[in-house]
Formats: structure tokens, C-alpha cells, sequence
């Protein structure tokens, strides 16, 4: 068991980064654990992601209301992966032992 560590799952979603923010209008990160709610590099990275990953829903395109470009996402593969990979070291290195990464994102980047 995490013995009362905090989980930080990394899960992508439209509008969200890999670890999701409390607030998608101000952008204000909250996980309720401080050291990782006031990394600057935490957040820029987590920002990075989540904008790329935002732009591959296309409104109004294709004949479609929405549309995924499954394209674009394939070739961003190794960046993305890149990012993911510089994010978990980032959160590797400001670790107080209070949280424990719960990775859901990179498994699925590697089956593309």
C-alpha cells in the first residue's frame, strides 16, 4: 500500500495537462501537494503537454463537430513520450516521499 501517500496520476484529457488543474480559466495548478502545486517546471511541462495534446481535437472539421487527428498524434509520439518522460523525471526529483506517480499516459504513447 502508498501508506498515506498522495497518488498523482498522469491521464491526459482535452483542456487538461497530464496531471489535471483545479481551474481551466485561471490555469492555477492544485493537487493539494504543495511541492508539486509550486514547481514552475512542473507546470510548464505539464502545460506544453496538454496544449499539443488539446490540439489534435479539431471543431468543426471534416464533416465532423470533432474530430481527433489521430495523424498529428502519431507523429508527435516521440515528443510527446520525450516531455512525459522529462515531467516523471522532474517529479522524480522533487519527491518527499508524500506522493507515489501513478503513470497512465506513457504505456499508451508506446502502442502508437
Amino acid at each position: 500500500m502508498n501508506n498515506n501517500k498522495q497518488i498523482v496520476k498522469l491521464q491526459l484529457d482535452y483542456l487538461q495537462g497530464p496531471i489535471w488543474i483545479s481551474d481551466i480559466e485561471t490555469g492555477e495548478p492544485f493537487t493539494g501537494i504543495e511541492i508539486i502545486d509550486t514547481d514552475a517546471r512542473v507546470w510548464e511541462l505539464n502545460k506544453k503537454i496538454g496544449q499539443r495534446f488539446s490540439s489534435y481535437y479539431e471543431f468543426d472539421s471534416h464533416d465532423q463537430p470533432c474530430w481527433f487527428n489521430e495523424a498529428q498524434r502519431n507523429a508527435d509520439r516521440e515528443l510527446m513520450l520525450g516531455w512525459l518522460q522529462q515531467l516523471k523525471n522532474r517529479l522524480d526529483e522533487i519527491n518527499d516521499g508524500s506522493f507515489v506517480v501513478e503513470d497512465l499516459e506513457t504505456p499508451a504513447w508506446e502502442k502508437i
